[in-house]
């Protein structure tokens, strides 16, 4: 079976900046052209996350332009999106940028990482991706070069400042 990114049930609230995964669109290898939704693979891919505040003024503009209240994605003529036709739309613009070697999917590890990167913790990144467990969303992160060095200067500055004010005000244990 093929999931389909570009067909992933949503329920849009851009007043809340949200947006809500209830369903995954499935295409069957083995027959084609027979296409239905299903539930995530678990119920932590069932999710309702923060759209980046810079993004939801073009979320917004998609959404009224090309989709409708309840699908990120549709075809031109208001129908569910085939997952291959938003793939060969990738394939094209990263033609048109030199990209050739990046895959629809390392979106999702790139994502993942910088937002690793704002100080998430693996829970908080396992709620933003959907994964349900951590060795799942730890295949999702990758070490950026340089951050070394930010990180070893910021633990410093917390260090010399001794700011607590700038620590967690509460941290939630999940196990």
């Amino acid at each position: 079976m093929v999931k389909s990114p570009a067909c992933v049930s949503q329920a849009r609230n851009l007043t809340e900046q949200t947006i809500t995964v209830r369903k995954a669109r499935v295409e069957p290898l083995h027959a084609p052209g027979q296409a239905f939704d299903k539930d995530p693979e678990s119920e932590a891919g069932k999710r309702t996350i923060a759209i980046p505040p810079h993004v939801v003024p073009l979320v917004r503009l998609h959404l009224d332009q090309y989709a409708g209240t309840d699908r990120l994605s549709v075809s031109r003529d208001g129908t569910l999106l085939r997952g291959n036709t938003l793939y060969q739309a990738f394939v094209r613009a990263r033609k048109k940028v030199g990209l050739d070697d990046l895959t629809f999917h390392d979106l999702r590890h790139t994502g993942q990482t910088l937002a690793a990167q704002t100080g998430a913790t693996l829970p908080d990144l396992m709620k933003r991706l959907g994964h349900s467990s951590m060795a799942a969303a730890r295949r999702y992160l990758h070490a950026v070069d340089g951050r070394d060095r930010d990180i070893a200067k910021a633990l410093s500055e917390l260090a010399a400042h001794g700011d607590v004010a700038r620590l967690p005000r509460h941290i939630t244990m999940r196990h």
